[in-house]
């Protein structure tokens, strides 16, 4: 009981010494710090505890949460503290959110979500600034090539998802890469719309996908400028706080047509000569299903005159098989939670299968009529994997995140419907949003977000370094060209001996989500803001004893057009 003096002293002078006194002999203040302590702790040591960023982060966050629920708890009903100041104080904790809450204007996470807040007094962002550019151009003024089709593709094109047999590999001469030497000259930069899409090339053409505004487009550049030729535009739009905005697919391209996919599971076929629509459908209609929660992200794959996509569902329509001329079904059948791989066909022992890595393990079909071969269940708590299989001699190599690990499988072993292991599951690669290569024996990958090499014929580690955050690997030869998360791309032996790291350049400013391209020389790199190409190739020196010009020479020096900017 306080005393009546104490409530008159409280509500008339809360701070006069009596009423100081009087609180301060009654607030349980060891049982608060004790809970403190121990909310404290408990959140740090289960953040060092995690097997890896991401449940670190997790931890951290729930840590955060139960603290607050505690010491809330501590404070409204056994702190000691009179009602009144209890309640005072204690809106003080709402009011402050509210006011921290208003002042943010956006929340963006990094692969690790580990969080970012932009506030409002902050300048534009970069995306923000890539919108406006983006709203103020005209399409009609873009100047145009003569496109003939059908187009003529070559194994020198990039023209599907992670190059020629999507594995991520540049099917060209290795360039000397000494970047301190010689720097990547910039050929081209301008802004992009929001996306998580990379790029497909074919002869001149340079097509991705980006968000601009309310519109979801597919887009065609000249890959020789950077100059915009045409766009798709289809009403649709995806945005969360830790997806982020925009498509995460990647255009096919074919002789005879480009393929899409939005995030929000529109598909459509478009004339690479203007963009026109040949077909269009989506296909989470088309399979009765619901768009999984950070969008549709699976590249079509396009096999002879089928066209195969994962749309997920319980309605035995998961896995559909288009025809690409007319976008006719020709089956869809199975049923499980689509997941964000893209889809792929290897030949095991003469047996075509088509691989579907979904959101409860990795299924393999027959192409041509959709009929189970067998499925090997593999899942994470999020149900969210992405990483496309990788073949290793006769067996399958699978990897997710969230601590899932990975895997070596059998496909030409197959009991009561599943594939025999390799070997057993382990913890030595971790691809969460991102793949790996292969080279020989080894496997090449971003392990939650640090670059680690593993022996494929036993799953065990050989080397980890390299903090490169969420991004993505290529393999070039004996070379591995690593788009880092935070924009800059570096080169890395590819050698299971030990981690080294050659070179590094900036390309990009800003979070980098999106898989690089290396054709004919030329890095191509993007993210939700903005696109820029370098030239790889060792510029020409001129002779160190250079001979004086003739008269002639000099006269034509001097009335010659001026080198454009290498912008």
């Amino acid at each position: 009981m306080v005393p009546k003096f104490l409530e008159f002293e409280l509500m008339n002078n809360p701070g006069s010494p009596a009423v100081s006194k009087s609180i301060g002999s009654k607030v349980r203040w060891k049982t608060g710090l004790i809970l403190l302590a121990l909310c404290a702790g408990g959140t740090v040591a289960a953040n060092r505890l995690s097997e890896n960023a991401t449940n670190a982060m997790i931890a951290t966050f729930t840590g955060i949460g139960v603290s607050i629920l505690v010491l809330n708890l501590w404070w409204l009903g056994f702190s000691g503290v009179p009602w009144k100041a209890r309640l005072g104080i204690w809106l003080l904790g709402p009011i402050s959110l509210g006011i921290f809450g208003a002042c943010v204007r956006n929340v963006w996470f990094e692969g690790d979500m580990r969080p970012h807040f932009e506030f409002r007094w902050d300048g534009p962002s970069a995306r923000q600034k890539a919108q406006e550019w983006l709203a103020q151009q005209k399409s009609e003024s873009k100047p145009k090539l003569t496109i003939t089709e059908p187009m003529e593709i070559t194994d020198a094109d990039w023209a599907d998802y992670c190059g020629p047999g999507r594995n991520r590999t540049i099917n060209e001469p290795l360039l000397p890469l000494d970047w301190k030497a010689q720097p990547p000259r910039e050929l081209w930069r301008h802004p992009v719309g929001d996306a998580w899409s990379s790029f497909t090339i074919a002869g001149p053409l340079l097509f991705t996908q980006e968000q601009r505004g309310e519109l979801e487009c597919t887009v065609c550049y000249a890959v020789e400028t950077g100059e915009e030729l045409w766009r798709r535009e289809d009403k649709a739009r995806y945005e969360s706080a830790q997806g982020a905005i925009g498509p995460r697919a990647t255009p096919v391209v074919t002789p005879d047509a480009i393929y899409a996919l939005g995030a929000t599971g529109i598909l459509t076929a478009l004339k690479p000569s203007d963009g026109s629509v040949i077909w269009q459908r989506n296909i989470l209609d088309d399979a009765g299903a619901q768009m999984i929660e950070w969008g549709m992200s699976g590249t079509p794959l396009i096999d002879g005159d089928h066209l195969y996509v994962d749309a997920g569902g319980d309605k035995d329509k998961a896995v559909i098989a288009y025809n690409r001329t007319t976008g006719d079904i020709v089956w869809a059948k199975e049923n499980h939670t689509a997941s964000y791989t893209a889809p792929r066909i290897e030949e095991f022992n003469g047996v075509r299968h088509l691989l579907i890595f979904h959101g409860e393990g990795l299924l393999a079909l027959n192409p041509e009529t959709g009929d189970r071969l067998w499925e090997y269940p593999w899942t994470n708590q999020y149900k969210i994997n992405v990483a496309q299989p990788i073949r290793f001699n006769e067996s399958l190599f699978i990897s997710s995140g969230y601590n899932a690990g990975c895997v070596m499988l059998n496909p030409g072993s197959v009991t009561d419907g599943r594939p025999a292991e390799v070997w057993a599951p382990a913890k030595s690669m971790k691809l969460k949003f991102n793949e790996a290569v292969r080279v020989g024996d080894y496997l090449y990958g971003i392990d939650d977000g640090i670059l680690s090499c593993i022996d494929l014929r036993d799953g065990k580690r050989k080397w980890k370094g390299g903090r490169y955050g969420f991004g993505h690997v290529l393999l070039w030869s004996d070379k591995l060209i690593v788009q880092a998360e935070d924009g800059y791309v570096a080169v890395v032996d590819a050698i299971p001996e030990k981690f080294t790291e050659v070179t590094r350049f900036n390309a990009l400013t800003d979070r980098t989500w999106n898989v690089p391209v290396v054709n004919k020389g030329r890095l191509i790199v993007r993210n939700a803001s903005e696109a820029a190409c370098f030239d790889l190739r060792p510029s020409v020196e001129p002779a160190a004893a250079a001979a004086e010009p003739t008269a002639t020479e000099a006269a034509a020096s001097e009335t010659a057009t001026p080198e454009p900017s290498s912008k």
